[in-house]
């Protein structure tokens, strides 16, 4: 099934996967550069700034858990 296009590629679910990295790494450029290092950030807005559903960074930490925890 070929997959659905978008007219805005942004509204497009496959193409936020493949731009979060660079996303998360605007945020953190700009947030350093705006001396603004030391302010928390919640989850929450964070997921909004980088394009994903709310939950992604506890998803993020139980799968780095996930990964520590597991037997060598």
């Amino acid at each position: 099934m070929p997959r659905k296009r978008y007219d805005d590629p942004t509204l497009d679910p496959h193409w936020i996967l493949e731009q979060v990295d660079r996303l998360l790494a605007w945020e953190i450029l700009t947030r350093a550069l705006s001396f603004r290092m030391h302010e928390e950030i919640l989850p929450q807005d964070l997921c909004d700034r980088i394009g994903v559903h709310k939950g992604f960074v506890y998803e993020i930490i139980k799968s780095a858990r996930k990964q520590l925890n597991a037997p060598n």
